[in-house]
């Protein structure tokens, strides 16, 4: 397509695309591109002239097929897949610089990436892959609280930042209505959208079972009450039982409103385990487990899900320094959810250290599956890969119809590689409990 690149990355900028990501490092790259470009070719690039740095390490015949495909395609291919294409396999090639892989990785990674790019256009038909066994559905990103883990609470809230009601529906008649449960779950709490009630309506017409992750500090008992009689399965986020250190780590919160919400739930629920804590672990709250397990055992919870927090690999030495720490307390939490009749599932791994598998429970660490059985759909439309909050993106919903994201070209290129040694960087040391 012969389309100047700084026209096209403006009308995207209109569309709002990368709304929700960090764009300084791309910029600050396609400037350093586009002032070289201008000043060797003495003109400005077009969209495809800033495919070569990735394909400059790659032999001749790749380097023509991918050229000669890329220069067919239009307009419409590049607004529904091809701007999504390029961006991921930028944020891909960051896998290198931030675990600080050689360059015969990335450029290994570069020469069959293109491979299976060409064997992907040059396929006479697309494999059809049935319909995710899970949505996962992002009604808002706005939240409440402005938790240290998340913070996505300090931008305020911004009604820009919901899932429109019709882009509800329309999932609702095209995927929705076959999957076999939707968790209302991202980066935001579902329950403090004004008309929460009203996407609640539309989603419990649907066969699925129906689960939400929430940070239980609304006070509006007619919501839970809707939940409860939906029957919905409860994740519910609590990082301490110590009401100061509750309230340190989500800020915002009052623990007694929490306490009071998790009370009414644990004693309302046909079934316990319909209703489970997430603990987050993180340095500040290593301490805090055996006392959410007790909290959850004094209301009437079935069960305690312990998950890692996500920070860069520089940042994870805290691990390392408080690993023996860490494995007394999940060899006492074992015992102690036991005893209480609790189902705790632990992480099959801290860091680089596996954990035992009699008391652990595994991880997408190894191997994942997800990305053939679940997607994540955020509140623009975008689909994304995973419960984790991967920022690959397999397209948008807004812009294209679900099947031809879910069997497209990126969703494909995403699961040639998620069991790879070049797996995505958000991959690294996943903690996704199966």
């Amino acid at each position: 397509m012969l389309k100047n690149a700084e026209d096209l990355f403006n009308e995207i900028k209109q569309m709002k695309s990368f709304k929700r990501y960090d764009l300084s490092n791309i910029h600050n790259d396609y400037n350093k591109l586009k002032k070289s470009f201008k000043k060797n070719i003495g003109r400005e690039p077009f969209v495809y002239d800033l495919i070569e740095p990735a394909l400059k390490t790659v032999n001749k015949s790749i380097r023509k097929s991918v050229k000669s495909i890329l220069f067919e395609k239009g307009y419409n291919w590049f607004m529904s897949m091809g701007q999504y294409f390029l961006y991921n396999l930028y944020n891909w090639t960051q896998n290198f610089e931030i675990f600080n892989q050689s360059s015969s990785n990335k450029i290994d990674f570069l020469e069959k990436w293109w491979k299976k790019f060409i064997q992907y256009e040059n396929q006479r038909e697309t494999p059809i892959l049935n319909l995710p066994e899970k949505i996962l559905l992002e009604l808002t990103n706005n939240c409440n609280l402005r938790c240290i883990m998340c913070g996505i609470g300090e931008n305020g809230y911004d009604p820009s930042r919901n899932l429109p009601l019709n882009l509800l529906k329309k999932l609702c008649n095209e995927v929705l209505s076959e999957v076999s449960l939707i968790r209302l779950n991202g980066l935001g709490e579902s329950t403090i959208i004004p008309n929460f009630l009203e996407y609640l309506n539309l989603i419990s017409e649907l066969p699925a079972q129906l689960e939400i992750v929430t940070n239980l500090t609304v006070q509006n008992r007619a919501i839970w009450n809707k939940l409860l009689d939906y029957q919905t399965n409860f994740l519910i986020s609590c990082d301490s039982s110590n009401p100061i250190k509750f309230e340190s780590i989500r800020i915002g919160s009052k623990f007694e409103v929490f306490k009071k919400n998790l009370n009414y739930i644990g004693r309302s629920v046909s079934d316990p385990l319909q209703a489970q804590i997430i603990f987050t672990l993180m340095e500040q709250n290593i301490e805090d487990l055996l006392g959410v397990i007790k909290l959850a055992a004094d209301n009437g919870l079935g069960g305690i899900i312990v998950n890692v927090v996500k920070m860069n690999p520089d940042k994870y030495c805290w691990i390392d320094n408080n690993y023996e720490n860490i494995m007394q307390i999940f060899i006492k939490a074992y015992d102690v959810a036991k005893e209480k009749g609790l189902y705790l599932k632990l992480p099959d791994h801290l860091g680089k250290r596996q954990i035992d598998q009699k008391i652990s429970n595994k991880s997408c660490n190894d191997f994942c599956e997800f990305p053939w059985k679940e997607v994540y759909i955020r509140y623009n439309g975008d689909l994304t890969v995973c419960n984790m909050l991967n920022p690959y993106i397999y397209g948008n919903f807004k812009n294209s119809p679900f099947e031809s994201i879910w069997n497209g070209l990126n969703a494909t290129m995403f699961r040639n590689f998620v069991n790879t040694e070049f797996r995505h960087y958000y991959c690294q040391d996943c903690y996704y409990l199966i």
